[in-house]
């Protein structure tokens, strides 16, 4: 356990030559690169071509892959205990709703496009690997770990690189599925910020406004120095309020290790739903709150200061995936593994370019951007796109960032395809065939929802027109995600904003 001591202070060690650079060198700063990506390229560097001749304390990859697992995990508890308390409900009129968030159709609209990606790129990821891989004895299943990658970030990649190769018995899976994750949170950035500037340039964007020099910068001076990390609520002389916090996230923790245990019981499926520790993880915090509820002493969790411990493990989290590659074990596979990622880039930028500009509103372009960074890194790598085109978020496009994670429910169908195949359940062309049907009910969705109409801008032509969101919602949908919309707004977009400033 000492080498993961020792692997958590190099990390460190890079995060802090990150935040050197960013706050130095201008190219950074104009690209908005988080601290946690500079750090993690400096990192791989470091992996590749230091700690793999040097030997430091025994730190291997496999102890930065470690911190990636458990701290995945933790970030998901962290999630689960950040919550307000219940409050009653309370009329909210069309006006004030429009005002307070995003609409329900431009989350739902850029929800469908992510799950879209999800199933194209797997599809693709197959077809490239079947075409190129056997020439560099690669196996076409590993294509299909790509949206794991693209669409959800390090955490799942890891977690189901992982699956991969310890359940389904695909070496080096962990691995694979984590350098397609750095090279889209790359594909994220070197592309979707010349992207804003040359949206900017044409006019597409709904503010023109300058971006605050603290964004820029990606620190605050003494004076600007102002929000609070939140509120004490458990004595000093007694303990820390951080160690109590953390005290019980140690605590779910364990009880998410059970839950597992009791899932892997379950025949056939058991074995894969117990490897997605993340899943129990945030269930087991569920259950944590829910007890702390009925015992009134839910106050004991800080929501602000809970939700600065998930910005903290997922930075690690990042900066540890990029120093979890080793060249040198995948390096006969680089080449399809970076065909596939190219073609992943350009295959999501094509669909969140086509469908993003015809979701119908003003913000189009905006949301452009937000999805594209997040169907190739993460929610906030979408929303520090958003904020160089809207420094201070005055489109509901990040909020719809947010509340469009409640309808990705619609890509269970392509998440238990890859699982069957993984299984050896069903074949791969036939789980091919699955998702390329899904791409197409997506679509369908896309119109039965009516965020698919004509353009509100062009890349070439500019702005076209400014749409007009649709006052027709499905019931259900305005019930649930108006509420978050209107209700949740100041917690969704200051979550979104302090993941990565």
């Amino acid at each position: 356990m000492y080498s993961i001591v020792v692997a958590f202070g190099i990390a460190s060690v890079m995060l802090c030559l990150g935040m050197f650079l960013r706050g130095k060198c201008k190219p950074f700063q104009h690209m908005l690169m988080p601290v946690s990506v500079i750090g993690g390229v400096l990192g791989l560097l470091f992996v590749n071509l230091v700690l793999a001749r040097v030997d430091i304390a025994g730190v291997t990859v496999k102890d930065f892959s470690s911190i990636v697992d458990v701290f995945f995990t933790m970030s998901f508890i962290s999630i689960g205990l950040t919550g307000g308390k219940k409050k009653g409900k309370k009329t909210v009129s069309r006006e004030e709703k429009k005002k307070s968030g995003g609409s329900v159709s431009g989350a739902m609209g850029m929800a469908l496009i992510w799950c879209m990606l999800y199933a194209i790129t797997p599809v693709a990821g197959i077809l490239i690997v079947y075409l190129i891989g056997g020439a560099f004895g690669m196996e076409s299943m590993y294509g299909i770990l790509i949206p794991f990658a693209f669409c959800q970030g390090p955490g799942q990649s890891s977690t189901y690189g992982k699956l991969f190769e310890g359940t389904y018995g695909f070496e080096n899976a962990e691995m694979v599925a984590l350098t397609f994750a750095v090279c889209g949170f790359l594909a994220a950035f070197l592309v979707g910020v010349p992207l804003a500037r040359y949206g900017l340039k044409k006019g597409l964007a709904r503010n023109k406004s300058k971006i605050n020099e603290a964004v820029e910068r990606g620190y605050f001076v003494p004076e600007e120095q102002r929000e609070a990390l939140g509120k004490t609520t458990f004595h000093s002389a007694n303990i820390e309020t951080v160690a109590a916090h953390f005290a019980i996230m140690g605590v779910t923790y364990l009880l998410a290790l059970v839950l597992a245990k009791m899932v892997s019981y379950i025949p056939a499926l058991g074995s894969t739903f117990s490897a997605m520790l993340f899943m129990w993880g945030m269930f087991a915090a569920y259950i944590v709150k829910a007890i702390m509820r009925k015992l009134k002493i839910d106050y004991l969790i800080n929501n602000v200061f809970q939700s600065r411990i998930t910005g903290f493990l997922s930075d690690y989290l990042v900066v540890c995936s990029f120093m979890a590659i080793q060249i040198s074990v995948i390096g006969k596979w680089m080449v399809p593994i970076i065909v596939v990622s190219v073609v992943g880039m350009i295959l999501t930028f094509l669909v969140c370019l086509y469908f993003g500009s015809r979701l119908g509103s003003d913000h189009d372009f905006e949301r452009v951007l937000g999805v594209y960074g997040t169907c190739t890194g993460t929610t906030p790598s979408g929303v520090t796109l958003v904020r160089m085109v809207d420094p201070r978020l005055q489109t509901p496009t990040g909020v719809e960032l947010g509340v469009m994670n409640a309808a990705m429910i619609f890509s269970t169908p392509t998440m238990l395809l890859i699982t069957f195949a993984g299984l050896k359940m069903i074949s791969l062309p036939v789980a091919c065939v699955g998702m390329i049907a899904t791409i197409f009910i997506y679509m369908i969705l896309l119109k039965v929802f009516r965020v698919w109409r004509k353009p509100t801008f062009t890349l070439i032509k500019g702005r076209i027109s400014d749409g007009v969101e649709d006052e027709a919602e499905i019931p259900f949908l305005r019930g649930y995600l108006h509420n978050v919309a209107a209700e949740g707004e100041a917690d969704i977009e200051k979550t979104l904003q302090n993941s990565w400033s």
